[in-house]
C-alpha cells in the first residue's frame, strides 16, 4: 500500500485500499473517501477517524453489509480467513486495511509501515500489546 500523506488519514487510507482491493469502488481514491467518511464530521486532522460506523456507513454506501466489532485474537483470524476487514486498536492509534491471514498471523495492507513495530503482518504478541482491537468487516 502506499504511504500516508498525513497523519490522520490512516482509516481514510484503509477504507480506500479495502474498496479497490473488493472492486466495491475501483475508482476510489483516499481524498474521495475522506469526503465519503464525512469531513469533518467523522474525520479531520485533528482527531482522524471519530468513528468506526463512519466506515461502515460507507462500505453500506455500495451495497454490501458491513459490521463493526471488537475482537479477540482468534476471533480476528477467524474473520480475516474469510473477508475483507479494516483492522484498529486504541492503542495502536493506527488503522490497516486487512488483506487476510499469512499463516498465524493477520496480513495487513498498511499505509504507515513500521510503525510501533508492524509492517505487513501482525502477530499475536504484537496484537496481545496493544488492546483493543476492532475490525469493520464485510459479512459475505
Amino acid at each position: 500500500m502506499e504511504r500516508q500523506t498525513y497523519g490522520w488519514t490512516c482509516s481514510a487510507c484503509a477504507t480506500d485500499w479495502l474498496l479497490r482491493a473488493t472492486g466495491l469502488d475501483p475508482y476510489s481514491s483516499r481524498e474521495k473517501v475522506v469526503g465519503e467518511l464525512g469531513y469533518p464530521d467523522c474525520i479531520d486532522q485533528y482527531s482522524g477517524l471519530k468513528n468506526t460506523q463512519c466506515i461502515v456507513r460507507v462500505l453500506e454506501s455500495f451495497g454490501v453489509e458491513a459490521r463493526q466489532e471488537w475482537v479477540s485474537w482468534d476471533r480476528a483470524l477467524q474473520l480475516a480467513v474469510s473477508t475483507a476487514y479494516v483492522l484498529n486498536s486504541t492503542t495502536y492509534y493506527h488503522f490497516v486495511g486487512g488483506r487476510g491471514v499469512s499463516g498465524e498471523q493477520l496480513w495487513v495492507a498498511n499505509s504507515a509501515e513500521s510503525y510501533r513495530g508492524i509492517y505487513s503482518t501482525i502477530n499475536r504478541a504484537q496484537f496481545d500489546s496493544m488492546p483493543p482491537w476492532q475490525m469493520v468487516w464485510l459479512v459475505r
